[in-house]
């Protein structure tokens, strides 16, 4: 067994060139909703200035994530790096939704156990800005007419909630779990989605103002357990 850990501990690092780096980055922004669909990047120079790389570097990342069909390149005075809506129909995402369901229901189980330790953990930790900032994404969502402007508010308000908690790991986890469940739950009607989103964000967001972590977290399992519910029913649903 020790032998078995000292290989563990001296064996050779495996570094991903700084590209993929920026890669990941960059594909998180936009598969949370930072950057929406139609967004642009900030001009090259400037936003490899920001992610502390060089421009080829940026460079090599992007057309990475072109080939993923995430962005594309347009040239000229007017052009710049542009976030593509790579939606499908909902008779797609309900195939998709079949054909992973017992894999998604792990992801959903692992979502909702990271969020309410995350809701829990805020609610002794959050600050007056922070719950500030979780208002005015409830306001957005209210304001909202589109599935992007929808799906960036809900994305903003869950992981201020996970920034309030205080754990980085943590936080980590809400962002991996809501990008593998994103696509599936885009398969629900907004519109329909949205009082009920507002109500639970509502009631979240009134139990971390009371600092009750029981409370908070109860509020946030009902909140994501109905909405898992919501996106079974989809499958239910015929064909249009």
């Amino acid at each position: 067994m020790q032998h078995v850990a000292m290989d563990a501990a001296t064996s050779r690092l495996d570094i991903p060139p700084a590209y993929e780096v920026v890669v990941d980055r960059l594909r998180r922004t936009i598969l949370l909703s930072i950057y929406r669909p139609g967004d642009k990047f900030p001009p090259e120079r400037v936003h490899a200035e920001q992610l502390g790389v060089s421009r080829v570097t940026l460079r090599e990342a992007i057309r990475v994530l072109e080939g993923e069909g995430l962005v594309e390149t347009r040239r000229g005075a007017t052009g710049g790096v542009t976030v593509l809506d790579r939606r499908v129909s909902v008779d797609a995402l309900r195939r998709r939704l079949r054909d992973s369901l017992g894999e998604l229901e792990g992801v959903s189980d692992f979502r909702l156990a990271n969020e309410r330790c995350a809701a829990e953990r805020a609610a002794t930790r959050i600050t007056r800005e922070q719950l500030e900032g979780l208002e005015a994404s409830i306001n957005a969502m209210r304001d909202c007419e589109s599935v992007a402007e929808f799906r960036a508010a809900d994305s903003s308000f869950h992981i201020g909630v996970a920034q309030a908690a205080d754990c980085a790991l943590l936080r980590r986890a809400v962002e991996d779990a809501r990008i593998e469940l994103f696509t599936y739950l885009d398969a629900l009607d907004y519109e329909l989605a949205l009082p009920t989103t507002i109500s639970a964000h509502r009631r979240i967001l009134a139990a971390l103002r009371t600092g009750d972590p029981k409370r908070a977290g109860r509020a946030m399992g009902r909140h994501l357990t109905t909405t898992w519910a919501e996106a079974l029913a989809v499958i239910e649903e015929p064909a249009g």
